[in-house]
C-alpha cells in the first residue's frame, strides 16, 4: 500500500486531491505516468494481477484501489528527493494500444496496432479485410496469448447473419488471429446423360473423359460434342464452357482432353436425335403413307 496519501506543495505547483477527476486503479489497468522533462520515469505501465507495475519508483508496491491523484502525489513526493519541482501527471488509459498479429487469408497479414479489447471485426479491417475468395470466415482461429494451448474458433459468417455484438471475441496484447483458407472440395458433380450421375471424389488428376466413366460412362443417347462444365475461379467467379470432347476423340487427341478441377460441375447432354429414333420415325411415316394410300384405293 502506498505510504504517502496527502497533498504536497512545491514552488509553482499545487497538487490538491480532488482538483482533478480521480479514478481508482484496478488490476489490468494501463497507467500513463508522465514526468515532465524526465522520460526515464515516464511511460505506460500495466497493473498486473497482484497490483504491481514495473515503474522504477513503485517496485513491489501494490497500487490497486489507489486513486490516480493519490499516485500522482506519491510520485511527486518521491521525485522531489532527486530534483526540484517535479511535475507528474497520472491517468488511466481507457483503450491502451496493443499489438495483434493477423495471419492467413487477409489482404495485409502481419502485426497491427489496435487497442485493448478491440473486436475481431475491427482487427480484420485493420489488416485490409479478408481475401475475396480464399478466406473461410466460418473458421477464424484466435490464439490468445494467455492460453496459447487452447485456440478459439470463431464463426464470423454466423455473426454477420445474426448480428449479436456480444458474440464478437475481444482481443488482448500479443493475440494471434489466423484467417483459414477455404477447404476446397475434392469432389466433382456429373449429371445428365451418364449411367450413375452424382458426386465423385477426385483421387488424382483426371480429365473429362475419365470423370464421365467414373460416373458409369455415357448413356445410349449421350452427346459428347457438347458437354458443359462449370468451374469456380480463384476470385470466386463461376465460369462455364462447352467442350466438344467428341472432336478430341475423333482426332485421336485424347491427351488434349481438358482436366477436371475440384468443385467442377459437369453436364452431359442427350443428343437431340439418334439414328434409331430417326429410323423409327421414318418407318412410322412410311407406314402412315402406305395406310393412307390403301384407304384411298378402297374408296376409289
Amino acid at each position: 500500500m502506498l505510504l504517502h496519501r496527502f497533498t504536497f506543495s512545491f514552488t509553482g505547483i499545487l497538487l490538491m486531491v480532488g482538483t482533478l477527476a480521480a479514478a481508482i486503479i484496478k488490476n489490468g489497468d494501463v497507467i500513463d505516468i508522465q514526468v515532465v522533462g524526465h522520460p526515464e520515469f515516464s511511460g505506460h505501465y500495466t497493473v498486473d494481477d497482484h497490483g504491481f507495475v514495473e515503474h522504477p519508483l513503485l517496485a513491489d508496491e501494490s497500487i490497486v484501489n489507489v486513486s490516480t491523484v493519490e499516485l500522482m502525489n506519491d510520485l511527486t513526493f518521491r521525485l522531489a528527493r532527486h530534483f526540484d519541482n517535479p511535475l507528474v501527471l497520472v491517468s488511466i488509459i481507457n483503450k491502451p494500444e496493443i499489438t495483434v498479429t493477423v495471419l492467413g487469408q487477409v489482404m495485409a497479414p502481419g502485426p497491427i496496432t489496435t487497442f485493448k479489447g478491440a473486436t475481431i471485426q475491427e482487427v480484420l479491417k485493420k489488416a485490409g479485410g479478408p481475401t475475396s475468395a480464399g478466406a473461410d470466415l466460418s473458421r477464424i482461429k484466435i490464439i490468445h496469448s494467455n492460453s496459447s494451448d487452447a485456440p478459439e474458433l470463431f464463426d464470423m459468417e454466423l455473426f454477420l447473419s445474426k448480428g449479436n455484438v456480444e458474440d464478437l471475441p475481444r482481443l488482448q496484447a500479443d493475440d494471434i488471429v489466423i484467417v483459414l483458407a477455404l477447404e476446397k472440395s475434392k469432389k466433382v458433380k456429373v449429371i445428365g446423360a451418364v449411367q450413375k450421375p452424382g458426386l465423385f471424389t477426385l483421387e488424382e488428376k483426371m480429365n473429362l473423359f475419365e470423370v464421365i466413366y467414373l460416373a458409369g460412362g455415357p448413356t445410349e443417347k449421350s452427346d459428347f460434342s457438347r458437354i458443359r462444365r462449370f468451374t469456380r475461379q480463384e476470385n470466386g467467379k463461376v465460369t462455364e464452357e462447352i467442350i466438344d470432347m467428341q472432336g478430341y476423340i475423333d482426332k485421336g487427341r485424347m491427351e488434349d482432353i481438358p482436366d477436371v478441377l475440384e468443385g467442377d460441375v459437369i453436364i452431359v447432354y442427350n443428343r437431340w436425335f439418334d439414328w434409331r429414333t430417326v429410323l423409327t420415325v421414318l418407318n412410322n411415316t412410311l407406314l402412315f403413307i402406305v395406310t393412307i394410300q390403301a384407304f384411298a384405293g378402297i374408296f376409289n
